[in-house]
């Protein structure tokens, strides 16, 4: 009888890994949820359950915190998202009879639609570039671009494009600073080391960790000489 659950448990673990945590008591049965409806994920990225996620992508080793709900989102490489992340949750019109979807969208959630025809675009795509750090507890608005490098605080609502590098809080959303000079932004965009596929060249984003200007520094000259070659 042991060696026919060990065999249950061993098969249910590879299709929910998250099974060994509550074998282990360290976790509860409802947390078991991971729906990916239409979602490109890479194989290097880590989902931690529960999540919904609908109509998204994610690059490479980007990880997502547990209780995200994402809909209609691109998510680059190397990013790291805290815990209650949301985005793409639809846009209400306020210029009508009523804020209530069954009335301007042909798909209702109480799944009563008197709309023919979907009156606006009620959802519009997000794009969050590479090597973003979005805190806990934050939403993206409909629409909205965060750039490469971003630091998005805990408690945020993204109501606007946030530019590449500049760390951003609050609600109403207020950029307060930027994490380098204008100059080093741009060498750091046009680097891309995020696009770095080998392992070995990604180790020099931990040997150069503290040393942003000897990094530039490095990588504007290689460019440049491979230019000219």
């Amino acid at each position: 009888m042991k060696f026919i659950k060990a065999i249950v448990y061993y098969f249910a673990e590879k299709f929910y890994p998250d099974l060994k945590n509550l074998r282990d008591g360290k976790t509860c049965f409802f947390t078991i949820r991971k729906n990916l409806n239409n979602t490109r994920v890479n194989n290097t990225a880590n989902i931690l359950s529960p999540s919904y996620m609908n109509e998204v992508s994610i690059g490479n080793y980007t990880y997502l915190a547990h209780n995200s709900f994402i809909q209609f989102t691109s998510i680059g490489n190397f990013c790291s998202i805290g815990p209650n992340f949301r985005s793409g949750l639809g846009i209400h019109p306020t210029n009508g009879l009523s804020t209530h979807p069954m009335f301007y969208s042909t798909y209702s959630p109480n799944k009563i639609a008197l709309s023919k025809e979907n009156k606006i675009e009620e959802f519009k795509p997000i794009e969050i570039g590479s090597d973003v750090f979005i805190g806990a507890n934050v939403t993206v608005l409909d629409g909205v671009k965060i750039g490469n490098g971003a630091i998005i605080g805990a408690g945020a609502v993204v109501s606007k494009d946030i530019p590449p590098y500049a760390i951003a809080v609050g609600c109403p959303i207020q950029i307060i600073k930027y994490r380098y000079s204008a100059e080093q932004i741009s060498q750091l965009n046009k680097i891309k080391w995020w696009e770095w596929e080998a392992k070995e060249n990604l180790q020099e984003i931990e040997k150069f960790f503290y040393n942003v200007e000897d990094f530039i520094s490095k990588y504007t000259i290689k460019d440049n000489q491979d230019t000219h070659d």
